[in-house]
């Protein structure tokens, strides 16, 4: 990972990055998010990311801490390793979904967007004699995402190495600093790459160089993390829910020992009490409010709407919404008393 000491940087202004989130450059819209959205189905795009969190943690109980607090097993991981996990309150419900990487002297957590001080904070309300430090370099880095494995293996050609599923790794390439992290599961296959913002213009130049690859801006993405059935803050990942509602089971071991929220998970799992499950969805038309909305199906309680695009793909609006068990594809429902009508195009969990 490049060095994060703002002292040691040089403070060169960074060139726009195509579609960059919450105003960090001037960069304009990309101009056709339906042949973005379908070039990261393919397999063959790249997202500006930096609007997510970035934070080293450091101190010689870093792993074991971590370990103790949220729902996946950190326990043994390498140097080189990478696995995304779920933090959880001591309800079970979600506090973030975070993909930790390991180097040899810190780790590297992924956030969701503007949620470093919340997990910070989290975490030291259980940190009590544990030797841990944290540092948020959100503002002080970059973050480019490459969506699918064409992606990846152009970009694997590129740098003269492969990038192995569920690892990271720190390189040099062109005399920039990057570290990257591949993390691969059943809702995507995807390498964030992480260096400092001085060098943005550089990797903009160095990605854009890959045969085929296509630059997607926020709608796009968006449409995409949603047809993927990724959920997201603050829409799913919030205290409304557990993991198990928003698709997020294979984040969660069930062989470790206890945690924070664990009694509450394994009761959850164990006595089939999981009532709701995260599912896809798609209008005619955008929601004539803001989200969450309530689903009704014949009249009754059915779900809640989380997420929607702003814009129709294929003629459509994707969602995701979290409804009850017992509703599945092909089901139609309600939004409210909107008139906002929603069908069930598929699950995105095995509950």
């Amino acid at each position: 990972m490049p060095n994060l000491n703002p002292a040691e940087r040089t403070p060169i202004p960074a060139a726009p990055v195509p579609g960059s989130p919450m105003g960090r450059t001037t960069a304009p819209p990309l101009g056709d998010p339906e042949a973005e959205f379908r070039a990261a189905g393919s397999g063959m795009a790249m997202a500006d990311n930096s609007i997510f969190g970035r934070m080293e943690v450091m101190g010689r109980d870093r792993l074991d801490l971590l370990h103790r607090l949220s729902t996946n097993s950190l326990t043994g991981l390498p140097a080189g390793g990478a696995v995304s996990t779920v933090f959880v309150t001591d309800k079970g419900r979600i506090v973030d979904r975070v993909i930790i990487s390991t180097r040899d002297d810190s780790l590297v957590l992924i956030t969701s967007a503007g949620t470093e001080s919340l997990l910070t904070h989290w975490i030291e309300k259980y940190t009590i004699t544990e030797n841990i430090r944290f540092k948020t370099v959100t503002d002080d880095t970059v973050m480019i995402s490459l969506i699918g494995p064409r992606s990846i293996s152009m970009f694997s050609l590129l740098i003269g190495a492969p990038l192995g599923e569920n690892t990271s790794v720190s390189l040099a390439h062109e005399g920039v600093q990057l570290f990257v992290v591949r993390t691969k599961d059943a809702r995507s296959d995807i390498a964030n790459i992480i260096a400092e913002k001085a060098a943005a213009h550089r990797i903009v130049e160095m990605l854009s160089s890959l045969p085929g690859a296509c630059w997607i801006g926020r709608r796009a993405y968006e449409g995409f993390r949603i047809a993927s059935g990724i959920p997201a803050s603050p829409g799913e990942l919030n205290d409304t829910y557990n993991p198990f509602e928003c698709g997020l089971r294979d984040l969660i071991s069930f062989t470790k020992g206890c945690y924070i929220g664990q009694e509450v998970i394994a009761r959850l799992d164990t006595y089939g009490k999981i009532r709701r499950h995260l599912a896809c969805v798609a209008s005619p038309a955008g929601p004539p409010g803001p989200l969450p909305l309530p689903m009704l199906k014949d009249g009754a309680e059915a779900g809640t709407l989380t997420s929607i695009t702003e814009i129709p793909f294929d003629g459509k609006y994707l969602g995701l919404a979290v409804i009850r068990n017992d509703l599945a594809p092909g089901d139609t429902l309600a939004a409210g008393t909107t008139g906002m009508s929603v069908l069930i195009t598929g699950t995105t969990s095995d509950t």
